[in-house]
């Protein structure tokens, strides 16, 4: 009787060991390499002030889409078309500008505030509403984006910014509608 036993635990523990030679062995995890800490990159800010944007950038460009609806000043030409999409382009792409504090006193608090960004993206998609009706040459959907672009302008200065000129910052250059706007460059 114990032959029989250990035969038989002879054979179970042979069919063992074969059967754990023909399988695959466990997977073994390579190690995993250790990447470097990487810093999160610094705040993104403008090198001047909001101000300074606003006056020299966004106002200049406006008033050039603005001009458009004053007698005699529609866009005729291919070059006038070109002058209109090009400062649509700019008013579009500076909602985002200005959505980023710069040096200005305030503007950690502008760009914090809900408030702010909503005018900033409503001013962008002034800008794009002007750009599409530029690339189309539809003076009365420029007017539309026009109209849009005055309501975001005057929403975000009766919030953030009722009196003008800012931080003593005023055009350069004249505007047909505004004698006093010649004056010092922007600091």
């Amino acid at each position: 009787m114990i032959t029989r036993f250990v035969k038989g635990t002879t054979v179970v523990l042979a069919g063992a060991w074969l059967m754990a030679g023909c399988s695959s062995p466990a997977p073994v995890e390579a190690p995993k390499p250790t990447q470097p800490a990487v810093e999160a990159p610094a705040p993104v800010r403008s090198p001047v002030s909001i101000n300074a944007e606003m006056v020299t950038i966004v106002d200049h460009a406006a008033h050039q889409l603005w001009d458009v609806e004053r007698e005699g000043k529609a866009p005729k030409t291919d070059a006038d078309w070109a002058n209109v999409e090009e400062h649509a382009t700019q008013i579009a792409a500076a909602g985002a500008l200005v959505s980023v504090a710069g040096t200005g006193v305030q503007d950690i608090v502008w760009v914090g505030s809900p408030g702010w960004q909503k005018w900033t993206r409503a001013m962008s998609d002034a800008g794009v509403a002007a750009l599409k009706a530029s690339q189309e040459k539809n003076l009365d959907a420029v007017v539309s984006a026009n109209g849009k672009l005055v309501e975001a302008c005057e929403g975000c200065h009766k919030e953030f910014k009722p009196e003008l000129p800012s931080e003593g910052i005023v055009h350069a250059h004249a505007h047909p509608f505004r004698a006093e706007t010649r004056s010092t460059a922007p600091k």
